[in-house]
Order: structure tokens, then sequence, then C-alpha cells
């Protein structure tokens, strides 16, 4: 094969891969919340030493728009050796119960997840993280996607941007996957979401024999149990309301940032054989396309694939950027994707050195 067509070929790739992922993704808005049934609710929240975060999320709890007899807030605490327990007792919400994850079955958050799910009321379960703000109308979202017959739905979990770089580039890699997310229950393969905001009817949980299925790493209490539910033919939806968002914080470091992308990668090591072929290809195609631009010097044809990467880039991320209100300037998009690009294989192949690290606050995230 004549050198020349190498970087012809990775640009229809690139282009087709792209043309896909844009007509799904126009699919996508955000739109007012409807009525809803107003569906039971029981929101399981594990925590571990989170007593700088616990206060806001406490916070907006309180605002949430949602008939307090229709839902309950489960606090589950892992063992915190700070004042987060304190914080949660003097929280003056009404309908909150709080235990004790003293006889876990399974190790990291799982375990403490189980443990709340088993003492919930309700027959819809929805999961968030300590360290997040939720919208008003989370549970108003969550109760009419359930209501439209879905099994399992998730919503948008942005982080808030600080002014550090490192900041920026945890936000712009979380949009990026959201895309995604949202993309591929668009296209009928659903893969992915955060626990931050996810909710499942409890049949399905015990349906899918809770997370026993899912310890091949500690994290995993959302990808790996979509990964079971898709094996059951459970349908997955996802919900983009207005004030719908679950908002949390970024990584601080760059220290913290590969700590929390390992755990996460680890959990991609796991995904169905279609998932991982179909991502394989996504992932592999934009990064040949981003570093064919090294081969420029040998022949001019390589700018080819760069160049349609970035427009098409700048072109989903600019309409990203209306519907979800985020504040990326045109020369913050190019620079933080050219980092994202860069942070793929080394997250990559730090995802198999590192090990797994629960014992610090936010460990759960």
């Amino acid at each position: 094969m004549p050198v020349i067509l190498l970087p012809i070929i990775l640009t229809i790739l690139l282009c087709l891969s792209y043309l896909i992922l844009t007509k799904s993704f126009y699919k996508i808005n955000l739109t007012a919340v409807k009525n809803s049934n107003q569906l039971k609710i029981s929101i399981i929240i594990p925590f571990k030493n989170e007593e700088k975060y616990l206060p806001q999320l406490v916070n907006s709890l309180r605002s949430i728009d949602y008939p307090t007899e229709n839902f309950e807030i489960i606090f589950v605490d892992d063992n915190s050796s700070d004042n987060s327990i304190e914080i949660i007792k003097n929280s003056s919400l009404t309908n909150i119960k709080l235990f004790q994850a003293t006889d876990k079955k399974i190790a990291g958050k799982k375990g403490a997840l189980e443990i709340g799910i088993q003492h919930a009321n309700f027959d819809i379960i929805a999961i968030t993280d300590a360290d997040c703000i939720i919208e008003k109308d989370w549970l108003k979202s969550i109760s009419n996607k359930i209501s439209q017959g879905n099994d399992l739905v998730f919503g948008y979990s942005p982080f808030l941007v600080g002014n550090s770089l490192i900041s920026k580039i945890s936000s712009y890699e979380n949009l990026k996957n959201f895309i995604l997310y949202f993309s591929s229950v668009e296209l009928g393969f659903p893969f992915g979401a955060t626990a931050r905001s996810l909710a499942f009817r409890k049949s399905v949980y015990i349906e899918v024999n809770g997370y026993n299925n899912t310890t091949e790493t500690l994290s995993g209490d959302d990808d790996l149990f979509i990964r079971e539910c898709v094996k059951k033919n459970f349908k997955i939806g996802y919900f983009l309301d207005k004030n719908s968002f679950v908002y949390s914080y970024p990584s601080e470091s760059i220290k913290e940032y590969l700590s929390r992308k390992s755990r996460h990668l680890k959990t991609s090591h796991h995904y169905l054989f279609k998932h991982k072929l179909i991502l394989g290809f996504w992932y592999s195609t934009n990064f040949l396309s981003f570093i064919s631009v090294l081969i420029v010097p040998f022949s001019a044809i390589f700018f080819l694939p760069f160049i349609m990467k970035t427009l098409f880039d700048l072109a989903i991320m600019i309409l990203v950027k209306k519907k979800f209100h985020h504040s990326f300037k045109l020369y913050q998009i190019i620079l933080l994707e050219i980092i994202y690009q860069i942070l793929i294989p080394i997250n990559f192949i730090n995802s198999f050195l590192s090990k797994d690290n629960w014992n610090k606050s936010r460990s759960f995230n």
C-alpha cells in the first residue's frame, strides 16, 4: 500500500466516526423539566472523610424541589475519622437515615452502597457522591425518565471549573466523556456513566445480583453496573433537563488527577468486548490523527487527518458550549484538546501500573 494512502484512509475513518457522533449528539438537548409522576425515590450517599464537602451537599439537598414524603436520603459512613458524621447529624434534614458500613460484604464504595440499598424503603434508587452539589429538579428528572419505561438512567454531572490548569483539564475531559456517554445511548450501545448522577429500579439491582458481578475492581459501581444491565437487556436512558445537573469538584493536583483517572480506566479493562472494540476504534483513530502532524516534515499529506480532527473538535465543543453553558474559549479548547490527547496514553498505561487506594478523602469518587 502506498504510504500516501495511510493519511487518506485515516481521514476517512475519522470523518465517518465524527459524523456518526455528531448525528447522535444533535439529538441531545437541554429541555425544561416536565411534571413528573413523583415516584418514591431513595437517595443513597456513601461517604468517607468528606467534612470539607458535605455542607454544600446538605444545602443542595435542602433545596430539592420534590415532595418530602416521596424521597428519603440514606447516608452510609465507611469508617470516617473526621467530623463527617456530626455534619450529617446536625444537618436538620428531616428525611435522612444514617448507617455505618461496619459489615461490608464487598470492598470499597460498592460495599457501602449495598448497605444503603438494603435499607432503602422505596423502589427507585438514586445514587450520588458526598462531594456533589445537586440541582433542585434532579429527582423530578429521574422520576420522569424512569416513568417513561427506562430501567436505569443517568444525568449530566459537570465539574466546577476553577482557575488552575488541572481543574480545566479535568472539566474538559469530563465533558468529552459525557459526549460519548450520551451519544452511546442514542446509538444503542450504552457503556458508561458516572455514579454522581445515576438511578435505577431496585428490581434491576436484584436481577443483576447487585454489585456481586462487578468486583473485578474497587471502582465500577457505575460502568460495570451498566455492563451487567446491558447483559440483561435493560433499557438505559439519560436525562438532560434544566436544573437537573449534579456538580462536583475536579482534581486539585496532578497526583489526585492521575489517581482518579487510574481508578476509572481500570474499570474500562472489564468492559464488554463490543464496547472495547468501539471505544478502541474511536480513541485510536483520534490519537493517530493527532500525532500524524509529527510526520508532516516527511509528507505534507499527513497534515490532513490532523487538521480535520482539529476542525471537528472545535465544531463539537462550540456546540457543546451552547447546550451546556460551558465557557471554554477557542484557544482553551485547542490547548486542552492537545493536553487531553497527550494524557490518553499516559493515563492508560498508568491504569495498569498503579494500585487502588481507598483510604483518603474523596476516595469514593
